[in-house]
């Protein structure tokens, strides 16, 4: 049954991601040559084609892969090599884009772009040392899977947004199906937390307990009444509390976001003049402030509920939310597609499941 027939495909939305698969079916009208095809049969076509029709960009669609998964294999190996070839990289060719951030950056705050860009970089720069006043100290003496840590905070509320939008019947179907792997026990003060920081809301500490107590009991089977909307809520962050938590052991960006918090522990240890300075000159070098403030801008054009939430709530972590964008980036993606496009998000989400994806709708793009 060809692609367009048999709607969405769970598989290369799992391979691809949903915004490269969404951007590939639409390109693919108009391409002889179907790029989404794998293993043989593309070969065959492509034969067939012999360049008459099509560059070598075209042979097929391919997820790219981040600067963490490439060194992967090094952290495998030898963490200490990683962070060498992760060191060199951070003062040749990082030291040229942070230099051209820092002179945009510059220009920016000099009024020359602008008087939006000249506002905006005003709020980033009073955000920056918000968080640094607040928790800076958080980030850099918690360690980083705990939910004191501002990372793993950022992490937990980008993914219980997530989940808690997933259909009801998907959850159910999750747990029926015994799709996901939970913890012989969870931790129920994890997700209580949460809540108690703003992290999650709309929910009670009782709740949350319930749903604990339901995930830790394998023998339940839920269905749409048992549930109910405020369960199925408390279930959702339950379940995103275990997400967040093998995310933030396991991900392939983790040994680079802990090198990066090396980094910030090394430049905020001997300064004076306070957390705000600390930050401000961690980040400030310009080009650091630049690349901070992009992915703050990036996360409030695809998703303005959960940008509010790091700027506001989480004391202006928005500012390190570049610490952790490539982990998190599928996540957004999809949040951003259900606010664009809810049809699509359904059919997307549907597609997982006929294909027997389920995993990867709680884990997208996750490579352990």
């Amino acid at each position: 049954m060809s692609e367009k027939s048999s709607g969405y495909d769970g598989a290369l939305i799992s391979e691809l991601g949903v915004k490269r698969y969404l951007k590939g079916v639409k390109a693919q009208g108009f391409s002889n040559i179907d790029f989404f095809i794998r293993g043989s049969e593309l070969a065959k076509v492509w034969k067939e084609c012999s360049f008459g029709c099509h560059g070598p960009s075209y042979r097929s669609l391919k997820r790219h892969s981040t600067k963490s998964e490439l060194l992967q294999p090094l952290d495998n190996i030898s963490p200490a090599l990683a962070g060498l070839v992760d060191g060199a990289q951070h003062q040749t060719i990082g030291q040229v884009e942070r230099l051209a951030g820092g002179i945009q950056r510059t220009a920016e705050g000099l009024h020359a772009t602008g008087a939006k860009s000249f506002a905006k970089v005003g709020d980033e720069n009073y955000a920056a040392y918000s968080f640094a006043s607040v928790v800076l100290e958080k980030l850099v003496s918690f360690e980083i899977n705990l939910l004191d840590n501002p990372i793993s905070q950022i992490a937990m509320a980008v993914v219980s947004e997530y989940v808690s939008v997933l259909p009801e019947w998907l959850i159910e179907d999750t747990l029926k199906e015994k799709a996901l792997k939970f913890p012989d026990k969870m931790d129920t003060l994890w997700v209580i937390k949460a809540l108690s920081m703003g992290i999650i809301e709309h929910t009670s500490q009782e709740d949350l307990t319930k749903a604990v107590n339901l995930l830790n009991d394998p023998g339940q089977r839920f269905t749409g009444k048992q549930l109910g909307k405020r369960m199925a809520l408390a279930l959702s962050y339950a379940i995103a509390s275990v997400v967040t938590k093998k995310l933030m052991a396991q991900s392939a960006e983790i040994p680079g976001i802990k090198r990066d918090l090396v980094k910030v522990r090394k430049v905020t240890k001997p300064l004076k003049g306070g957390l705000g300075a600390s930050l401000l000159t961690l980040l400030g070098s310009q080009g650091h402030l630049n690349n901070a403030a992009q992915a703050s801008r990036r996360l409030q054009i695809a998703s303005p509920r959960l940008w509010n939430i790091l700027r506001f709530k989480l004391n202006g972590a928005n500012m390190v939310y570049f610490l952790v964008e490539n982990m998190l980036s599928e996540y957004i993606d999809r949040l951003s597609l259900l606010e664009r496009n809810p049809k699509d998000f359904a059919k997307v989400m549907f597609a997982m499941v006929r294909d027997k994806k389920t995993p990867a709708i709680y884990f997208p793009g996750f490579r352990s």
